[in-house]
């Protein structure tokens, strides 16, 4: 019962939305607009895109290698295209990840070296979003003033770091098990299977601890994966001659992918539109060029996505066959 409830949340929520974004924007002017695309421009960000999972593989390879996960640097590329497929068709963005780590464990027949890595990218990648939001926020003349917007993000900013520090700490196992504990609890409240979680343990962890420069490395490529998009924004402005420069380009984009989480809509359609008109109109541009840029965002994505699609079909990731001893 629950669960249905919670889907009629997501569906009111998501039709409120799209509601509000027919009723605020001239649909007609923001086709012309799209019409109007320098391919050139978005050549340039769909490109970024595509780099930017090129470091994003790098990172999980990297956090991966020491755990024992034997899967190659070009199938853990194919798996990140796989899964940017799948967020596309199932709500919030960690659908993706959910099929990824699925998937990996299948083909390497083992579970907690496969999602501990999953789990760190994830929160280390949130974390670099809200470093970047913070950095923008600061530098920009219409929001370095607003005490209330830098006081949230500096704080979820300082929270995500200390989760991050205790997660390559020696301390990491005793607070992985009390998360581990609330998240079962709060999951068997939405009676969603929690099988997979109870054996989990950081058993694997200690691989991590042969290398003194790990963190440090995880954030340097959290840091590297995100900049390509920062830059596929800028790029995108740029196709529809929207004034936008670096910084503002970089807490738009670090806004839209706090949002994008949200498991309310497939890919975010919707609540990544409302954002974009929302923090634009405070730069002055207009509802119609708003929802152009979001519309090229979503279909850059979108495009991605296929890409993963057709990896998908032809692949060939298999599991890892055990000899026989």
């Amino acid at each position: 019962m629950r669960k249905y409830l919670f889907l009629l949340f997501k569906l009111i929520i998501f039709f409120a939305i799209f509601a509000w974004i027919l009723k605020s924007v001239n649909i007609n002017e923001a086709i012309k607009l799209l019409q109007k695309t320098n391919l050139l421009y978005f050549l340039l960000a769909y490109l970024l895109n595509n780099l930017s999972n090129i470091f994003l593989t790098i990172k999980w390879h990297r956090l991966a290698t020491p755990l024992g996960i034997k899967s190659s640097f070009i199938e853990l590329l194919q798996l990140n295209y796989i899964s940017t497929f799948y967020s596309i068709f199932i709500p919030g963005q960690a659908s993706g990840e959910l099929i990824k780590g699925l998937k990996l464990t299948k083909k390497e027949d083992s579970n907690q070296s496969v999602w501990m890595p999953i789990f760190i990218d994830k929160i280390t990648n949130v974390l670099i979003v809200f470093f970047i939001g913070l950095i923008a926020v600061l530098y920009d003349n219409s929001f370095k003033n607003n005490l209330g917007v830098i006081g949230l993000i500096s704080t979820i900013t300082i929270s995500l770091f200390l989760l991050t520090l205790i997660l390559f700490s020696e301390n990491a196992a005793k607070i992985t098990d009390l998360i581990k504990s609330k998240l079962i609890s709060c999951l068997a409240f939405f009676k969603f299977n929690t099988n997979f979680m109870n054996n989990f343990s950081l058993t694997y962890f200690e691989g991590y601890r042969k290398s003194k420069t790990i963190l440090l490395e995880t954030l340097f490529w959290s840091l590297l994966t995100k900049i390509p998009h920062i830059f596929s924004f800028y790029f995108l402005a740029l196709s529809l001659t929207i004034d936008l420069d670096i910084v503002q380009s970089a807490y738009l984009f670090s806004l839209v992918s706090v949002t994008s989480l949200l498991p309310i809509s497939f890919s975010g359609l919707g609540v990544r539109e409302g954002t974009v008109i929302v923090l634009l109109s405070q730069l002055g541009i207009s509802n119609s060029s708003a929802l152009s840029l979001s519309m090229l965002i979503f279909i850059t994505g979108i495009l991605i996505g296929l890409l993963g699609g057709v990896l998908e079909l032809f692949s060939g990731l298999k599991p890892q066959v055990q000899p026989n001893k």
